[in-house]
């Protein structure tokens, strides 16, 4: 073999090693895009319920969507909240379901910080 034979063969090897490493990199920008999207929703679904408690004095009985919103905000964060974001919300919805105002009130807060941060995050914006 000459030297131009081995000169065309790491070419090609260059070109098919640089498709597969790009494949490989835009498929886990692809993932990432993907996951970001199904985090921002399920954190963005937390916002009407925190809306229609912060709207009403007693959103339980003066709001009728909010189980429902309610409802579709559990099955997000089940599905795709992280551990910490899924304890939270549990212990919010068990407050709610006993009727502690105070429990309730403390859950609310951690969880309106907890996704405020992590929607700041998941966006790239500093959490000041």
């Amino acid at each position: 073999m000459e030297i131009r034979d081995w000169i065309m063969i790491s070419s090609a090897t260059i070109v098919v090693v640089g498709w597969f490493i790009s494949g490989y990199l835009n498929r886990r920008h692809e993932v990432a895009k993907k996951r970001m999207e199904y985090r921002l929703e399920t954190l963005h679904s937390f916002l009407p319920v925190f809306f229609s408690i912060q709207k009403n004095k007693n959103p339980f009985e003066e709001d009728p969507k909010l189980l429902a919103k309610l409802e579709k905000s559990r099955s997000n964060f089940q599905l795709y909240g992280l551990q910490d974001e899924i304890s939270e919300f549990e212990a919010m919805v068990q407050a709610i379901e006993s009727r502690d105002i105070e429990q309730f009130n403390s859950k609310l807060r951690q969880l309106v910080g907890l996704v405020r941060a992590r929607i700041r995050n998941e966006i790239g914006l500093k959490n000041t």
